[in-house]
Formats: C-alpha cells, sequence, structure tokens
C-alpha cells in the first residue's frame, strides 16, 4: 500500500498508519482517519467505477468505531482481510451504501457473521463471539 511517500506491506504491519482505503485495485493508507477522508472526497469528483460502491464499508480495531480503520468499497468478490494485515481484527463496523456479509473463514467460510449488516447498519461492538473473528467479507 502506498503512504507518506513509500510503501508498506499490510501483512507485515501498518507501522504508523492508522487508516487504508482499498477500492481492489489498488490501496493508500493515511496517519488518520480525518486525512483519509480529506483525500477520499477530493478523489470522488470524478465517476464511480462499477466494480465499486459509491460509499464504503469500514472496519475498526477497537470498539466504538475507534482504533485503526479499513475502507473498502470493491463489490462482488470476496475480499480476504489477511491481504491487509486485518484478519481476525475487526471489533466495529460501518456498513456504506452496499450491504455486505461478513464471514468467519477466508474466501467466504462458513460460518457467516449473524449481525446486521446491510446497506447503512453499523455496530460500535460486534454481535457476542464475534469479536476478532471477521476474516473475509463480501460487499453486494
Amino acid at each position: 500500500a502506498s503512504f507518506d511517500g513509500g510503501w508498506i506491506d499490510l501483512t507485515k504491519g501498518w507501522g504508523e498508519a492508522t487508516a487504508c482505503w482499498s477500492k481492489g485495485e489498488s490501496t493508500a493508507c493515511f496517519r488518520t482517519e480525518a486525512e483519509m477522508d480529506r483525500t477520499m472526497n477530493a478523489r470522488s469528483n470524478g465517476p464511480t467505477p462499477l466494480a465499486s460502491c459509491s460509499s464504503s464499508l469500514r472496519l475498526y480495531r477497537s470498539t466504538g468505531f475507534a482504533g485503526g480503520v479499513l475502507n473498502l468499497t470493491t463489490q462482488n468478490t470476496y475480499i480476504n482481510l489477511s491481504a491487509y494485515g486485518f484478519d481476525n481484527d475487526t471489533s466495529s463496523y460501518r456498513v456504506g451504501a452496499c450491504a455486505a456479509a461478513f464471514y468467519d473463514g477466508a474466501n467466504g467460510g462458513a460460518p457467516l457473521y449473524p449481525g446486521a449488516t446491510g446497506a447503512g447498519a453499523s455496530a460500535s461492538s460486534m454481535a457476542a463471539g464475534w469479536d476478532n473473528r471477521i476474516s473475509s467479507v463480501y460487499i453486494t
């Protein structure tokens, strides 16, 4: 992922980054969620790719929408969180304009997360027994 003029391998750690934004073919990381939001808003003036949701799925490392945040938009494919160093690391979330499904295993491996993940859903903590358990997501 690009970060601060260089590159970081998210599978080996995020270093000083606390927010990463992936649209599938590229990933960019930032020091803060506010910096990520400013950059995303500046870039969103053009057309949205067909394989990308108009607003993102945000996964947070801590409860209460705190800690590191992974911002995803790619639709209609399983997204393995291990590729972003975020496997088994979700404690809260915000679903954007497109519904999502969360899975315990890679590539949509069962079981399916039982909490609300429809468009616009959010949870400041995961359903009982699901803290730090999500390994893959699917955005529809």
